[in-house]
């Protein structure tokens, strides 16, 4: 029972966040005091001031991992702001005068997919909310708005997965196979979800659902398997909206406003991602690959989703100049770096405690524990502390910081390593809808805010995540029995 000591430091966070209501920021220097305190105890290990030094040493670079992303993601949606792109996608969508259950499939499981795919934080809240209360009521756009949130496992330029890939010590292609496995039956229910939120519903707008599934699964599988992990939710969403044009009537206008200036940052980051994940491999080829790396962890440069957001970025900048005739306000990067540096500096603090916690043995302590429950015990307590990690820290990439060193020796003793790194990393990624930064973001959204909005929000997307995270232990429990 000694091994439970190493869930303080979550248990800390939760009653942080949750009951005290402190800043993630906050709870995040209390959990890396706990994991210090745990570590000066020597409960686990004998105390070596080396054991210290590897942790900052690792969690330093594995926060460059993640941070450079975040910032110029960041950056790429001020800028992009600035351009009147989200408007414009917007505008495009109304051109396509669907019924009210196939414009809710388009704007919460195409628009809202992709553009969380690219930008992540919520953004793609910022426009699919506004769409929705357009043609349905307030509590239903609630509830749509999370649904098209429900796939953060593709989130965000994966970050979250090819951070967890880096912990866990498998190649990116291998657990972006096996998170298909664990996320993909819920894309494939989401756009049937939708229609709950939109009655009346018949045989037609059934089947139109289903086959939006289809379409969403095959976009992610595809793009997964031929570009890469990165632009897999990306990939998903533009099938849902060409899906979606076949049945519209006024595709032509949808392609016009699509293709209008203010739309092309969206196609630039996209043919960055492309042109990065093809170029990569041969500029490696030729004996040029950048890392910065321990014995334990690796940050491997040109792989980085950096450079494509920096590459989109620089140009849209540059067109803007030249269309407006005007240089940048000097407010870009100043606004960039307030809305990303608590949540860097609370991601270090988190790495911090997941890589003390691991050099202290107490995560293995963990990992042994769960796998002495028996194999379909661990896979649903893997994939639930991905979800309480995701929860009380408001993100994926600090849930598998946290937890995914775990899930990894769990798998090992059960001779499946990638299965519980992905039911880890989907735990996390599908459970996050519920998190505060997130229902946060979506009462942000609203035109205008009412008393019982945030208990509404609270209440649907807690309910989501339960139903979520039932699908990723039922789709591990599966694999792991016919295996």
């Amino acid at each position: 029972m000694i091994a439970l000591l190493s869930l303080v430091p979550c248990a800390v966070v939760a009653v942080a966040v949750i009951v005290m209501r402190w800043s993630g920021l906050t709870s995040a220097i209390l959990a890396f005091v706990c994991a210090l305190v745990i570590w000066a105890s020597g409960v686990f290990s004998p105390v070596q001031i080396e054991q210290l030094n590897r942790a900052i040493l690792d969690a330093l670079i594995l926060e460059l991992l993640v941070g450079v992303v975040i910032f110029l993601g960041l950056l790429f949606v001020e800028t992009i702001s600035r351009c009147g792109s989200l408007v414009a996608l917007g505008d495009a969508i109304e051109t396509l005068s669907l019924a009210p259950p196939r414009a809710a499939i388009l704007i919460a499981v195409g628009i809202g997919v992709l553009l969380e795919s690219l930008t992540g934080y919520g953004v793609s809240m910022l426009v699919t909310v506004p769409l929705l209360l357009r043609i349905t009521s307030r509590g239903r756009a609630f509830f749509l708005a999370l649904v098209g949130m429900s796939l953060m496992s593709w989130g965000a330029l994966s970050i979250a997965a090819l951070l967890g890939a880096e912990i866990a010590g498998l190649p990116q292609q291998t657990l972006a196979a096996e998170i298909l496995k664990t996320s993909g039956p819920i894309a494939f229910v989401l756009p049937i979800f939708c229609l709950l939120a939109v009655p009346p519903s018949d045989l037609k707008d059934v089947l139109y659902a289903v086959g939006a599934g289809i379409a969403l699964i095959l976009g992610i599988a595809l793009t997964s398997s031929w570009i890469g992990v990165e632009a897999a939710g990306v990939g998903g969403g533009i099938a849902v909206v060409l899906y979606s044009l076949l049945f519209s009537p006024s595709r032509g206008h949808f392609l016009r406003a699509l293709t209008a200036p203010e739309s092309r940052p969206y196609g630039l980051l996209i043919a960055a991602v492309v042109v990065q994940k093809l170029a990569v491999p041969h500029i490696t080829a030729i004996g040029i690959a950048p890392a910065i790396e321990t014995a334990r962890v690796s940050f491997y440069v040109l792989g980085s989703p950096a450079i494509a957001l920096a590459t989109a970025t620089l140009l849209c900048i540059s067109w803007r100049r030249i269309a407006k005739h005007q240089e940048l306000e000097s407010t870009l990067l100043g606004n960039t770096t307030t809305r990303s540096w608590r949540a860097l500096a609370g991601i270090l603090f988190f790495l911090l405690t997941a890589r003390l916690l691991v050099e202290t043995g107490a995560i293995i302590a963990l990992a042994d524990m769960l796998s002495e429950l028996g194999a379909y015990a661990a896979i649903a307590s893997v994939a639930t502390l991905g979800g309480i990690g995701s929860y009380v820290t408001g993100s994926g990439v600090t849930s598998n910081a946290l937890f995914m060193t775990s899930a990894a020796v769990t798998g090992a003793s059960l001779d499946w390593v990638p299965l519980f790194a992905a039911l880890q990393h989907s735990g996390s990624a599908h459970f996050g809808i519920a998190s505060m930064p997130i229902i946060a973001i979506l009462l942000a959204a609203l035109p205008h805010r009412e008393a019982d909005d945030e208990r509404k929000a609270m209440r649907l997307g807690l309910g989501l995540a339960l139903i979520w995270l039932l699908f990723v232990i039922t789709s591990g429990t599966v694999q792991f029995a016919i295996s």
